[in-house]
């Protein structure tokens, strides 16, 4: 199996389209520059600050702006031109629901809060969603939201940002808006990753924070304001407020081959990874060898047929988007081949491989519950017991203590023959997990 679907992609039904020119951020207009009170050494960009935002619907009666140095805590905008009120989300709740929905699920992974009710005096990162450019300030022109440039030697803290949601009812493209718009007031430039919320394209489709180098820009590569040559959004979000305390952990499992087992060559190797995130990386190594790439997001490969007979280490790792890393190893043992060669004591020649004895756990004649539990990768029962078996070799040959039944062309552990086999020659076989199979001796 591979990865889980990640759940932070929320598609969003569009009631209208009604497209405008990329969402804007500040830096394109001149003196948006907020002034914040520097760091202290040593301290980096954000972690004093709040994980709170706000999204405001303005509802009932807009948003009074004051014209000023910007601060969510009194409402004040140094991008506006002059005091004025953004008027209220204008699309219904069943809308303002569904696209809180989505900027919830977009910030699911980080610890950050996404809230509706304002949070008074408390400390908060502000978008308000409603009205239009042209009430905000009539020099903004073309843009579907506007957030404060930082100083990246800054603190930030009680930043307020715009969106301007009376200019379209696509909840999509509102939902990436918001997300984008908070995301400059956390540092962020534009990405030309079409992937993320901070980019240009494509803003009616979801969009997910992306752990990957971004080239920053709008329609062509620019520097990063805050970032040497790339960004990495997820990563950023990640260091600067946590992963949510309720994003569970990723988990892996290895299924076949359980470890301990013996092994024809090329065995299967087969795992089963979770996570509530997307799949950065994954793959299998043997021995600590070369590893094979997880493909299309299963977790399954077939070990190489020229592997050497003997023991040896399997492994399984996966990394998802948090750069969270699961890895489990099973210990195997390659059976030999008896084509050429006797089998050495203990083990049993059957179909050219040398098989371990009823001894060995899933060893030829050994008790089972599955094919699963064997290393002949098949479990019969005559209804009282269950055995590892295997296809007879031409003209009716078993290893000695076996006997190839009749119509089923197994190889079943004779009475007194080191197994103990109930019932008599006739007794029906059942195959767990294959046909129902005749107990007749097979006379070679």
């Amino acid at each position: 199996m591979g990865s889980t679907l990640h759940p932070m992609r929320n598609r969003l039904a569009v009631l209208a389209v009604s497209l405008f020119p990329a969402v804007a951020s500040a830096e394109v207009f001149e003196n948006r520059v907020d002034e914040c009170p520097p760091r202290a050494p040593g301290v980096s960009a954000l972690t004093t600050s709040s994980n709170v935002l706000y999204v405001n619907d303005c509802l009932p009666n807009g948003c009074a702006v004051i014209r000023g140095t910007t601060s969510s805590i009194t409402n004040t905008s140094s991008i506006a031109s002059q005091n004025t009120t953004m008027s209220a989300w204008a699309h219904g709740p069943e809308a303002w629901a569904e696209v809180m929905e989505c900027v919830k699920e977009t910030f699911a992974p980080f610890n950050i809060t996404v809230v509706t009710t304002n949070p008074g005096n408390a400390a908060h990162f502000e978008v308000m969603a409603g009205g239009t450019s042209q009430e905000l300030s009539p020099s903004i022109m073309g843009a579907g939201g506007i957030a404060p440039s930082i100083n990246c030697s800054a603190n930030r803290n009680n930043q307020l940002a715009f969106v301007f949601a009376g200019q379209t009812s696509n909840k999509q493209y509102l939902c990436n808006a918001i997300v984008h718009e908070a995301g400059h007031m956390y540092g962020l430039s534009h990405s030309l990753d079409g992937r993320d919320p901070m980019t240009y394209m494509a803003l009616s489709e979801p969009k997910e924070w992306t752990n990957a180098a971004q080239t920053c820009g709008t329609t062509t590569p620019q520097g990063c304001s805050c970032f040497s040559g790339t960004q990495n959004t997820f990563r950023s979000l990640m260091d600067t407020f946590g992963l949510a305390p309720s994003l569970a952990q990723p988990a892996l499992e290895i299924l076949t081959p359980r470890t301990g087992a013996y092994v024809p060559p090329g065995f299967a190797i087969t795992a089963r990874y979770t996570s509530p995130l997307e799949m950065l990386e994954g793959g299998m190594s043997i021995d600590n060898g070369t590893r094979q790439d997880v493909a299309n997001n299963v977790f399954a490969w077939n070990a190489p047929a020229t592997l050497a007979a003997g023991p040896h280490s399997v492994a399984v790792s996966a990394t998802d988007y948090a750069d969270r890393n699961v890895m489990q190893s099973v210990s195997v043992t390659v059976m030999a081949s008896c084509a050429s060669a006797p089998c050495a004591g203990g083990f049993s020649c059957l179909g050219g491989l040398c098989y371990p004895a009823a001894s060995v756990d899933g060893g030829l004649g050994a008790s089972c519950e599955g094919n699963g539990d064997c290393s002949t990768n098949r479990c019969e029962s005559d209804g009282e017991n269950a055995h590892c078996t295997a296809t007879c070799d031409a003209g009716n040959v078993c290893p000695s203590g076996f006997t190839c039944l009749d119509d089923s062309n197994v190889c079943w552990p004779e009475e007194g023959g080191g197994c103990s086999a109930s019932g008599s020659p006739a007794t029906l076989l059942f195959g767990l997990g294959a046909l129902v199979l005749v107990r007749r001796r097979r006379r070679a």
